[in-house]
């Protein structure tokens, strides 16, 4: 199930990895981050000692006993893509994303604590706790009392439509 590779980092094809492990320089990583936002959302990338700079894992565990050198560990979740304005039921949902991190308005209701876990979306708006899966154009997801909700991007759609 395990694959290694002698290659050019910059140059090879990472679609079908489902987990990519890195012990890079901090600028090596930077530089390779687009080619990992790129991968399929819920890609699991865990790096060893280095970070992305400004995207934030989601976890890190330090090893503390007698570990004296390269005792980090971060791991990202390659987030879906989000950033935009999609249509829903109870008005339009406007997001802005930042890596894994989102924020903008629902309605006329400001987003709070926007997170993306791969595919996942949740956040609160309106003192009401949303929880869905992004699927390319569209995300369906539940409120923490139960009820469904779904958004569509129509100018995804339009531009998948035309490829």
């Amino acid at each position: 199930k395990t694959t290694f590779v002698k290659a050019d980092i910059f140059e090879s094809d990472y679609s079908k990895a489902t987990v990519l492990t890195l012990f890079l320089l901090p600028q090596l990583n930077l530089k390779l981050r687009p080619t990992i936002l790129n991968m399929k959302p819920g890609t699991r990338v865990v790096s060893n000692s280095f970070n992305m700079e400004e995207w934030e894992p989601d976890e890190t565990v330090r090893v503390e006993a007698e570990c004296t050198s390269w005792c980090t560990a971060y791991l990202w979740i390659v987030p879906a893509k989000v950033d935009g304005t999609w249509t829903t039921s109870g008005g339009d949902l406007t997001l802005k994303q930042t890596f894994q991190m989102v924020n903008g308005t629902l309605g006329s209701n400001a987003i709070a604590n926007g997170r993306l876990h791969g595919t996942e979306l949740s956040f609160t708006a309106g003192n009401v706790k949303y929880v869905g899966q992004v699927n390319g154009t569209s995300i369906k997801g539940t409120t923490a009392s139960g009820g469904a909700w779904s958004s569509w991007d129509c100018f995804r759609e339009l531009i998948r439509s035309l490829i």
